[in-house]
């Protein structure tokens, strides 16, 4: 489903998003290398509209990486402080290590 949307950008959106669209600078090789992997395609022919969709993209993707380390880190916390985890044999968890990065690379983004 693809959906128009307006937005005013303020004043200080405006000039971060012109440090990012300036097809010369650093910042714009760091934002073609993030686009291409979260799928997104940046040229020298991009609109405007497409290095906010790549900002968006990323910022998206922050959180939810952001989501997930919070969940890591209270599931470490509850496996801490319960007796039942703390005998589990080293197999069971390098079955949850493993399990987790499985999670991780394929779980779509």
């Amino acid at each position: 489903m693809s959906r128009r949307t307006t937005l005013t950008l303020t004043d200080r959106e405006e000039e971060a998003l012109a440090v990012f669209a300036d097809k010369r600078g650093p910042e714009w090789v760091l934002l073609q290398l993030i686009a291409a992997e979260l799928g997104y395609e940046l040229t020298e022919t991009s609109s405007e509209a497409t290095v906010l969709r790549v900002l968006m993209a990323a910022g998206l993707q922050q959180l939810r990486d952001r989501i997930l380390d919070r969940g890591y880190e209270q599931m470490a916390r509850m496996m801490e402080e319960d007796e039942e985890f703390k005998d589990w044999p080293a197999e069971s968890a390098e079955f949850l290590r493993q399990y987790a990065e499985d999670v991780d690379r394929d779980m779509p983004a």
